[in-house]
Formats: structure tokens, C-alpha cells, sequence
């Protein structure tokens, strides 16, 4: 019950980070905030509901999304490319988890990852925090125990 409330609470304040947007705020359709700089997103944390939080500390590896144009994705882990995929950003809901009309940023990829498995379709969002900025990805059914909240701070090259 507090792993589903603690993510409710997420999922709101990323609601609210987005719900007062006017579309408009969003970007045209083509607009990609996670491929416009030289760089890649270093992981930080994932957590996995039903096993607890992973780490690099944890899994002795060090982790990077790199986005880049044309929607393709490269995984890199202790900083050779490990994973080639194709992402997707849209705007939707999250119907399994109850979140009604509000739309919110969504980004679509694949991994063959058995260690720190997700869902293809997650919900995105990049803040400021102490100078840094952090991505925070939560999968389509973390709220379930089956999708995971992964944290990423960025490095530009």
C-alpha cells in the first residue's frame, strides 16, 4: 500500500508539473528535449517495487542513455554501447494505473534487460535539482508492482 501510494504521489506532483501546461508549452510534435544537447542521461537509481532499489552500487555497473536524433537510442554500460533501440514521445494517459484525462509526456522503447526490467511505455520528466538536471522514468505499471521508477542525472559531453 505505501509502494502504491508513494507512486500516486509521484505520478501527481509529475501531473502537476505538467497539467498547468497549454499544449502549446509542450513543444510541436517534433520536439525532442532528450536528444537536442551532446550528452547522456547517468543512471542513478531504479526502483523495482516488488525487488527493492537497484543501483550502480548495487550491480557493480555503471549505466547511460544516450538519445539521440531520429529517435534512436543507445544503452551504454561502463560506457561501451551494450543496447541499440528505436524510442518514441507522445502524449497520453496511463489507463492501468487509474490516471484519467490528464495527458502526460510519454516515451516508448524496448531493453532486454532482466536485472532491471521496465515497461516499453513510461511516463517522462526532467527537473531541476541542485544545479543538476534529473530525468525521472516510471513505467506503465510501477503503480502495480510491475514497472519501475528509474532516476538519471545528465552529463554533457
Amino acid at each position: 500500500m505505501r509502494k502504491l501510494l508513494l507512486y500516486g504521489l509521484l505520478l501527481s506532483a509529475a501531473q502537476l508539473a505538467t497539467g498547468c501546461q497549454q499544449d502549446v508549452d509542450i513543444g510541436p510534435a517534433s520536439y525532442d528535449e532528450l536528444a537536442l544537447a551532446a550528452g547522456h542521461w547517468e543512471w542513478d537509481q531504479s526502483t523495482l517495487g516488488w525487488a527493492g532499489n537497484r543501483s550502480p552500487a548495487t550491480e557493480g555497473y555503471t549505466r547511460q542513455l544516450v538519445f539521440g536524433a531520429g529517435g534512436k537510442l543507445l544503452l551504454r554500460r561502463r560506457g561501451q554501447p551494450d543496447y541499440h533501440t528505436t524510442y518514441q514521445l507522445s502524449m497520453g494517459t496511463l489507463p492501468r494505473c487509474g490516471m484519467g484525462p490528464a495527458s502526460l509526456p510519454i516515451i516508448t522503447y524496448s531493453t532486454q534487460e532482466e536485472k532491471l526490467p521496465n515497461n516499453e511505455r513510461r511516463t517522462y520528466t526532467i527537473e531541476q535539482r541542485n544545479s543538476q538536471q534529473v530525468l525521472r522514468i516510471v513505467g506503465e505499471d510501477a503503480c502495480v508492482d510491475g514497472g519501475a521508477i528509474e532516476t538519471y542525472h545528465w552529463v554533457a559531453d
